[in-house]
């Protein structure tokens, strides 16, 4: 089991600094250079792709220690097999296969819609039969990749890619934000990192806020409402309190 925050952490850490290595598990690019042209099938080409960014970390400023190889899968394979989630390594299509299940491997989570995708979730291009490139969810909004040997690893917009399965894998801890006070639609509006949180869960939900920024507005409002209907809650008001952040999921210690 993992813990979710770390994995986006992990994620966000990478974005901009690792390059794209074909067959690369997140090892130092240092250690990767006397079989870079043997992963690379001594494709001139590709070699000159991730030679070309690698230049342009470096005089980014970025020293050559902190850069690390990886394809699309093993971008997550590292972390997985550090943390004993997997014991071995996998491509795209094995990390699918090994999260929605097949008749020889048990299910590891579960076949979602690409309308439901949220934090943790995975994302996958290529067929039915055959993923071929793989990335992870950070928010319902964005993921994190690794692209190609041209940009490396990098955070995109969701709806932008062509991604066309997702899965939501079982493997994440229970972390339930705790909220400590009630939040409403008040003038000056309230802020802060709990307005943040409800935000991001009720988006999750479909009860759309409109970009998670931490303010509680009028369309926070009008979507807390909505859940609270649904929950079969008092709505005649958008405050969240104990029942409502309870229902939401969160712990209550107001």
């Amino acid at each position: 089991m993992i813990q979710l925050k770390e994995w986006i952490d992990y994620l966000e850490s990478r974005v901009n600094i690792d390059i794209y290595v074909w067959g690369g598990n997140g090892q130092e690019i240092e250690v990767l250079f006397p079989s870079l042209c043997e992963m690379e099938n001594k494709d001139v080409t590709n070699i000159d792709r991730v030679l070309t960014l690698l230049s342009k970390r470096l005089l980014n400023g970025i020293t050559i220690d902190r850069i690390r190889g990886c394809d699309c899968s093993g971008l997550g394979v590292s972390y997985l097999l550090d943390k004993g989630v997997i014991s071995y390594d996998m491509t795209a299509n094995g990390l699918y296969d090994y999260i929605v299940g097949t008749e020889k491997i048990k299910p590891h989570g579960k076949k979602i819609k690409l309308s439901e995708v949220k934090a943790g979730d995975y994302l996958f291009e290529g067929t039915d039969s055959k993923k071929n490139h793989i990335g992870y969810a950070i928010n319902n909004t964005e993921a994190i990749e690794s692209q190609n040997r041209d940009v490396g690893v990098v955070k995109t917009k969701i709806v932008e890619r062509k991604w066309k399965y997702a899965a939501r894998p079982d493997w994440y801890k229970e972390e339930k934000y705790v909220l400590t006070r009630e939040l409403k639609y008040t003038n000056p509006m309230m802020r802060g990192e709990d307005v943040e949180k409800v935000q991001e869960r009720l988006n999750e939900l479909g009860y759309n806020c409109g970009d998670v920024d931490g303010i509680f507005g009028k369309k926070t409002e009008i979507a807390s409402k909505n859940f609270k209907q649904d929950a079969g809650l008092s709505y005649k008001t958008g405050n969240i309190g104990k029942k409502t952040a309870k229902a939401l999921g969160f712990e209550w210690q107001g």
